[in-house]
């Protein structure tokens, strides 16, 4: 085992010029531990922050290699020469590791080296500043942990989430949201979202982004389109103010949910009750001059206008002077239902045509009378054929059998 010189009187009145002006300048400093070395490296000064911080007391630490103060594997590589090499060359070395207290336990620990020389330059030695900071590394740790959990979590969610900062940067994307734009999460992040989008289409997102930042009022519910690698999708997001630990909005944080085959379910659903309405207002000619519009079901207003545009369109397509609308097809007729009737009527007659309203049971008839509605000015027949009479007759035409003819 290599014996390690101590260190002379002569060398740590060399060092330090006397050891009452060390301890006028350092003893009061309890927070960091301020070691003088000789210019091979043995402790000649000792403060009460040393002591404190790595364990030893003065008497058993001067003349000792400042080595004892690191971990096996860094004596091993040869970290502390090269520390004092670094500060020989360079004239001071700076550095955050592990080192070792007396106990054998180690700590985090900011470490500068200086080297000390003569007003000729000759090295006298070495003064070596140590600050714990293990409770520092523990709570950088701890939020590196807190971190990764957080964005294991964030990569599991299916919802594409993202943080933005006030130059429309995105600061943090989680794995949804970087496969939805066929991009890698470190791709993604760095970018602004012109980078990421088509110019109109970041401007869109921008302006939502602002709004939140501004006000520092979430923004719930967007559904906007999305142009992504696969082509465009819908989507749903939310907008959250980001703020800092002390409450200042610092960006936005996003969450968006593909809502894509919701809403291509919601555009069949509104196809499909296009095409049921269409169908379940069908108007027809069955004569020269005769459209025919049954109605089946309950009127409401969206239907109404469905069915008074189509009416009117045929109307016109076929030059008809005569509309036969029958409902003997609706279960009930009330107030609303009978008005609307009413608005289509007048409708038909703006046109010039003549409309006679068929299949009028008389329980319907019975509940115009008690609701008060007027329908004096229409003409109205109980079945649909007595109703085509009345278009003939409208029409200046006779239906004549064949052997009357003859």
């Amino acid at each position: 085992m290599r014996r390690e010189p101590k260190a002379t009187s002569k060398s740590k009145a060399t060092v330090l010029g006397s050891e009452d002006s060390f301890r006028m300048l350092v003893e009061g400093v309890t927070d960091y531990a301020i070691v003088m070395l000789d210019p091979e490296g043995h402790v000649v000064s000792w403060n009460p922050g040393a002591e404190r911080i790595k364990g030893y007391t003065r008497d058993e630490i001067v003349g000792k290699h400042f080595s004892c103060f690191y971990p096996p594997e860094a004596i091993k590589r040869g970290v502390p020469e090269k520390e004092l090499k670094a500060a020989i060359k360079h004239g001071r070395f700076e550095d955050e590791g592990w080192r070792v207290r007396k106990d054998g336990k180690q700590f985090w620990a900011s470490v500068v080296i200086s080297a000390l020389r003569d007003k000729a330059g000759k090295l006298r030695g070495f003064a070596k500043v140590t600050r714990e900071l293990t409770e520092r590394r523990r709570n950088e740790e701890q939020i590196r942990i807190l971190n990764e959990q957080q964005q294991t979590i964030l990569d599991a969610s299916p919802t594409m989430i993202f943080y933005k900062d006030r130059e429309n940067r995105f600061i943090r994307v989680n794995e949804s949201f970087a496969r939805a734009n066929g991009r890698s999460k470190e791709e993604m992040e760095g970018k602004t979202c012109w980078d990421i989008y088509p110019r109109e289409t970041a401007d869109n997102y921008w302006q939502d982004d602002k709004e939140v930042m501004s006000t520092g009022q979430p923004k719930l519910d967007i559904v906007e389109r999305m142009e992504t690698h696969k082509g465009t999708m819908y989507v749903q997001s939310d907008k959250i103010p980001y703020r800092d630990l002390e409450g200042n909005v610092i960006g936005v944080i996003g969450f968006t949910l593909d809502i894509t085959g919701r809403k291509q379910a919601e555009e069949r659903i509104q196809q499909q009750s296009r095409e049921i309405m269409e169908l379940s207002t069908p108007v027809m000619q069955v004569w020269q001059g005769v459209v025919v519009a049954p109605l089946i079901g309950s009127l409401d207003s969206q239907r109404t206008q469905q069915f008074m545009e189509r009416l009117l369109d045929r109307i016109v397509e076929t030059n008809s002077p005569v509309a036969l609308v029958d409902i003997m097809g609706v279960p009930t007729v009330d107030t609303q239902t009978a008005q609307h009737l009413i608005e289509t009527v007048a409708a038909v007659r703006l046109l010039g045509a003549q409309v006679v309203l068929t299949g009028v049971r008389p329980a319907i008839a019975q509940t115009l009378v008690h609701l008060g509605i007027d329908l004096s000015g229409i003409i109205t027949r109980s079945s649909l054929s007595a109703g085509l009479l009345v278009a003939f007759e409208v029409l200046n035409l006779q239906v004549v059998s064949k052997s009357a003819s003859r």
